[in-house]
């Protein structure tokens, strides 16, 4: 048991004067320099990235801007497919409902065969 009394004796001893080392020799008045001057340094430095800032900010707000702009450009094609296909359905059922294609192959049929009966006459 002795020499882990005299280890840890030892260890604390280093311990100590580790954290004296370690203290603020520094006094109140040379505290409160040392505190200004860190102020005064990032004080210093805002004002240096400030103009950068409003740039990133602005340009920010112009691509959010053009963002939006793009997203009603959209929304706006959708609205006139929607509308375009609407109708064009509703052109289809007009044209079904009156008869579309029998009417045309009931009239189309008779005409086309007489004029190729005709022409076809006449070529020999």
């Amino acid at each position: 048991m002795k020499p882990n009394l005299t280890a840890t004796i030892a260890l604390l001893t280093l311990l100590s004067v580790a954290s004296w080392a370690q203290e603020s020799r520094l006094t109140p008045s040379e505290k409160q320099t040392a505190y200004e001057n860190a102020l005064l340094d990032s004080t210093y430095r805002y004002e240096l990235l400030k103009p950068t800032f409003y740039s990133l900010k602005s340009a920010y707000e112009s691509q959010s801007k053009e963002v939006a702009d793009l997203r009603n450009t959209v929304r706006l094609q959708d609205l006139q497919a929607q509308v375009q296909k609407q109708s064009f359905e509703a052109a289809i059922r007009k044209a079904n409902a009156s008869g579309g294609w029998w009417k045309g192959f009931k009239w189309g049929f008779p005409i086309g065969f007489g004029f190729g009966v005709v022409t076809g006459a006449k070529a020999r």
